[in-house]
């Protein structure tokens, strides 16, 4: 998917000054071309959305990730702090 949307983000850049111009043959040259550009405009802003999207995903597994305690105050697992109560 992410490759076809960069091809047509490449294709984009590349097409668009020819569909721009007036063609006097096809009365709706004009009308596609503003198609056309709303359209790239649109796998552009989904490409963007996908990647930010991604991108707190994995910030926000980070955060989540707990640190793990190595420091000489580390109590091994299963052993409780003394405190029955609490």
């Amino acid at each position: 998917m992410r490759s076809l949307i960069l091809a047509g983000l490449c294709l984009s850049a590349v097409a668009t000054p020819a569909l721009a111009q007036v063609q006097q043959n096809n009365p709706n040259a004009a009308n596609q071309s503003m198609e056309y550009n709303s359209q790239m405009r649109g796998l552009r802003q989904e490409q963007t959305t996908q990647s930010d999207m991604l991108r707190m995903d994995i910030q926000r597994n980070q955060a989540a990730t707990p640190v793990p305690n190595t420091g000489p105050s580390a109590l091994p697992p299963g052993t409780g702090t003394g405190v029955i109560g609490r």
